[in-house]
């Protein structure tokens, strides 16, 4: 197609989005287990730190990467809903757009619902 559409391409991803949930909620988890190994094992920290250090890196740290899925959903649904403001109401991909806007946001509101979940779990165990 010469006009460029993404609307379409979002909605086939979009039922993948809510495995991100089940990494969001066992995102903090697997941050303490890191830095514990980090602290515990000096092989398995220094690995890490030498991967760190390769250029496809980009001078990120291991706990930043691992962060990456979790900023991910919440990106998608503003960069789409600033899509929408600017695309023409007549454009052939309104309709698609919307769609994958209405999906996204649902996949947000899962990732959302395990983050609420997982607080609320924390705050349990912690009394």
């Amino acid at each position: 197609s010469v006009n460029p559409r993404l609307g379409d391409i979002l909605q086939k991803l979009a039922p993948f989005l809510k495995m991100y949930g089940e990494y969001v909620k066992n995102f903090d988890r697997a941050m303490d287990i890191v830095n514990t190994c980090m602290q515990r094992s000096s092989p398995f920290k220094d690995v890490v730190q030498n991967i760190q250090k390769q250029e496809v890196c980009g001078n990120l740290t291991l706990q930043h990467h691992m962060l990456e899925p979790v900023q991910r959903i919440p990106r998608y649904e503003l960069l789409l809903k600033d899509y929408l403001k600017k695309l023409p109401e007549e454009s052939p991909d309104r309709k698609d757009a919307e769609k994958s806007l209405e999906l996204i946001s649902t996949a947000a509101n899962h990732s959302n619902a395990a983050i609420r979940k997982m607080v609320s779990n924390n705050s349990r165990m912690e009394l």
